[in-house]
């Protein structure tokens, strides 16, 4: 599982190096573009998010600090995934049909049927991510307040975040290449390593930058900036997660 997982965060590399050699300019323009109309939302979502975060005093306690960057870092990362499916649905298809080689007619039924399943795939996702970050968190109130424990805790939610943030992403290339739910909830359990380190990338993004939200740069700019890093991680995630199918699919053909 940790070579599954360290194969996972590599194939980042070859992500960025595939968004060059492919020119998939258009489609991080294209990003930056949908970006830009739901960045109103995002702001709102930030401030009350800053607003909750004033009134319940659980989220002021400091040995849970690590607990509501994950919570954050949950919240925010889904909801890009949400945004921009239309995005990734085509990048997945377009990495396809280059490292196949084959065209295919551009169809805007399958590209609507993929963008509903990207968004279906994202919200149960996040649907069992807070179930088992709400699991964790109730049996951490309940255990004493040992900071090995909590670290532990707080260890096990990466994870978990991590898990189905790469299983959003991976699901992508899953669906280019028209796998089943069933077929795709398979490949997923037999390679949770390198799903976990497609997730973690993703993940620890959004965690610096809910750490460092306003310490850098302005508070009101710190929203914009964020969006974007993290949107182009989940971006080249998306190419990395094209590659790595093509690859199993290829080897899995092999035998």
């Amino acid at each position: 599982m940790l070579r599954d997982i360290f194969k996972g965060i590599i194939y980042y590399a070859a992500g960025i190096r595939y968004f060059f050699k492919f020119r998939l300019y258009k489609y991080l323009l294209l990003l930056l573009f949908l970006l830009m109309i739901f960045a109103f939302p995002v702001v709102i979502f930030d401030f009350l998010i800053n607003f909750l975060a004033g009134l319940i005093p659980y989220f002021k306690v400091q040995k849970y600090t690590l607990l509501t960057v994950n919570m954050l870092a949950g919240i925010s990362g889904f909801l890009l995934l949400l945004v921009l499916s239309p995005v990734f649905s085509l990048v997945s298809e377009e990495v396809g049909k280059h490292l196949s080689g084959q065209t295919y007619r551009f169809s805007p039924v399958q590209l609507l049927k993929d963008i509903v399943r990207g968004i279906k795939i994202s919200l149960r996702n996040m649907f069992y991510q807070y179930l088992g970050i709400a699991v964790i968190s109730i049996g951490l109130y309940f255990l004493p307040e040992m900071k090995a424990i909590h670290l532990l805790g707080n260890v096990l939610i990466g994870l978990i975040t991590s898990y189905f943030y790469g299983f959003s992403i991976l699901d992508y290339a899953m669906e280019n290449y028209r796998m089943s739910y069933k077929s795709s909830m398979q490949f997923v359990h037999q390679h949770t390593g390198l799903v976990i380190g497609l997730g973690l990338v993703y993940y620890l993004m959004i965690s610096l930058n809910v750490l460092l939200e306003g310490k850098l740069i302005s508070p009101h700019f710190s929203v914009y900036w964020s969006a974007f890093s993290e949107a182009f991680v989940a971006f080249t995630g998306v190419i990395a997660a094209s590659i790595l199918m093509f690859e199993y699919r290829n080897e899995s053909l092999r035998k």
